[in-house]
């Protein structure tokens, strides 16, 4: 899937669109941004709540594309 840079939410500590794996301050994990933009021009993101969910996410995807 191939998203434009220009709909991305620009994290602000790096100054570039937030990567996968990204810890925030609540603790959350980034997962990826999803192929829809909304309300406020940005495409929409996915985060998980902790590092246990994004490794579950990951090892599903992963699994799946077997």
């Amino acid at each position: 899937m191939c998203l434009k840079d220009e709909f991305k939410r620009i994290n602000q500590k790096t100054g570039k669109p937030f990567e996968q794996g990204y810890q925030d301050e609540n603790g959350r994990f980034f997962y990826s941004y999803v192929k829809k933009i909304g309300n406020d021009g940005w495409y929409l993101e996915e985060w998980k709540k902790d590092l246990a969910s994004f490794k579950a996410k990951k090892a599903k995807e992963k699994n799946s594309e077997r």
